[in-house]
């Protein structure tokens, strides 16, 4: 019978550890919020002994004491085909995961796992929402044998006929690593944070928070004498900017520069996110499995089954087409759980010259030339049928906008009016889609472009839809589903399309889906 492995005896350091972080916000309201409702003489309950507060810190014991049972009863166990993990003492779970349905295998260290020489391990399938196990914490040793033997199913699967009897003592293949994929060296993640800009949400919950506390007050008063920079700042700008006396030019190029340091601070803000999570980035191939590592504080391990990848997307923006770069995604069948190695599967590659994006796609789906597409553009008629729906609502806005403001809709239709045009004009423009033997294509966005492939063995659902405006304009859209699809991602929707060409590109889709065998 095979042995039984506990978690590693460090799992108690960090389930304690979760256990008072997640006490020391509530307990720091606690002192601090009710201070004022104390025990003892001078007390609202005077009643109740002095120093009562710190006694709700018994409620960590249970908590503590489901830690320390969770790893007395927690058992790892390898058999052939699956391994088994049980648990609990008074209700007892065992759960059965065979190594042949395991989509990833992910890994997060953060400093203090590293410190321990341990891993918390994310294992997932393709049939549900939430990981089929998190095993925290293990040896880095016992991590690298569940890898290995995920390998060594799929490598038995795959190689062996189905007559096959399997061997009683199958070794584990060798893993034939190639040469890495893409690196992102430190100009590359500066470069990547500067064009996501994630520093905005930072900078703006940080500014908000100091705003409602009155400390950006204090700031502000302690390095300027005067009050003229306090909190009423812009309210008394744009009275003066409105009203009836001179222009206020003195505070006018202050705030513009106030405005320009902010938006260089944010920029600063988001190139450090970008490099103490993807620090070190490194894609690679591994028999048939992409492998992604990154994160400088908390280091991340994750693998991308290539055949279970449904989607790939490509997005370029402003700055991506201007320094000649674009970031890719994918979406796999499973991928659930949310966590960071989640999250981290999603990127393919953050940032990646354009030149080189055939290469990496090959990699994904071989024999598919990016670089030959021959992109096919939708109705002639389509940036007409675009436009009616936009006139129908700027002239619903536009009559309750008169009726409330008179004059002032004129003005807004006239500034909105003529960006809307040109907007469904380039959207419209900018629309594509190609139908190949193993892939389907879609392109869309002007500003933020984007580009979708999807694999049609990987197809689920292909559909028709027409709106009263598309019936009258002969014309239809058609829309892929994928398994798993997320909720906000760039899917193929084509729309705009000629109603004989949407319907026989379902057909088409349709056909080919139902006759390629969908393997997970």
């Amino acid at each position: 019978m095979p042995s039984e492995q506990r978690l590693h005896p460090a799992t108690l350091v960090f389930d304690l550890a979760r256990h008072a972080r997640n006490f020391a916000l509530p307990a720091v309201l606690l002192i601090f919020g009710i201070s004022g409702f104390g025990g003892g003489p001078g007390g609202m309950f005077g009643g109740i002994p002095e120093g009562w507060e710190g006694w709700l810190l018994v409620l960590f014991v249970p908590a503590a004491a489901v830690s320390v049972f969770r790893y007395l009863t927690f058992r790892l166990r390898y058999d052939e085909r699956e391994f088994v993990i049980r648990w609990g003492l008074l209700f007892r779970h065992e759960r059965h995961i065979p190594y042949a349905r395991i989509q990833n295998v992910d890994a997060v260290q953060n400093v203090f796992h590293r410190l321990f020489s341990v891993v918390e391990v994310r294992v997932e399938t393709g049939g549900g929402e939430e990981e089929e196990a998190r095993l925290s914490v293990l040896p880095r040793a016992a991590f690298d044998e569940i890898r290995s033997r995920v390998f060594s199913s799929r490598h038995a699967h795959v190689e062996q006929p189905a007559h096959a009897v399997p061997p009683a003592h199958p070794e584990p293949p060798v893993l034939s690593a190639q040469p890495e994929l893409l690196h992102l060296d430190l100009r590359d993640l500066l470069l990547f944070g500067f064009i996501q800009n994630k520093g905005m949400v930072v900078i703006g919950a940080a500014f908000g928070a100091g705003w409602e506390s009155g400390l950006l007050d204090r700031l502000v008063g302690r390095y300027f004498a005067d009050d003229s920079l306090g909190r009423g700042f812009f309210r008394d700008l744009f009275r003066a900017i409105f009203g009836d006396g001179p222009l206020p030019v003195a505070p006018l190029w202050m705030a513009l520069a106030g405005i320009a340091a902010f938006l260089v601070v944010v920029r600063i803000v988001s190139m450090g996110w970008a490099l103490m999570r993807f620090y070190d980035f490194r894609l690679t191939r591994v028999d048939e499995d992409l492998r992604t590592e990154y994160g400088l504080i908390t280091r991340v391990s994750a693998m991308v089954p290539i055949r279970r990848v449904q989607t790939i997307n490509i997005r370029t923006g402003l700055l991506h087409r201007w320094l000649d770069r674009a970031s890719v995604r994918v979406e796999t069948a499973g991928g659930a759980g949310g966590g960071s190695a989640a999250h981290a599967r999603e990127w393919l590659a953050p940032l990646i010259r354009v030149e080189a994006l055939p290469r990496l796609l090959q990699q994904v789906l071989p024999g598919f030339d990016y670089g030959a597409v021959a992109w096919q553009s939708v109705h002639p008629r389509a940036f007409r049928r675009a436009m009616k729906p936009v006139l129908v609502v700027l002239t619903v806005l536009t009559s309750l906008l008169a009726t409330a403001s008179g004059w002032v809709a004129l003005a807004v239709l006239v500034v909105l009016l003529p960006w809307l045009t040109l907007s469904t004009r380039k959207y419209v423009q900018h629309l594509g889609w190609v139908e190949g033997e193993e892939v389907v294509l879609m392109k869309s966005g002007w500003i933020w472009r984007q580009v979708t492939v999807a694999r049609i063995n990987k197809i689920q659902v292909v559909s028709m839809h027409q709106s009263p405006f598309d019936r009258r304009a002969a014309m239809a859209r058609v829309k892929v589903d994928t398994a798993r699809a997320g909720e906000f991602s760039h899917r193929i929707d084509i729309p705009y399309l000629d109603q004989r060409v949407a319907q026989q590109l379902a057909d088409r889709l349709s056909t080919a889906a139902a006759n390629t065998a969908f393997r997970w």
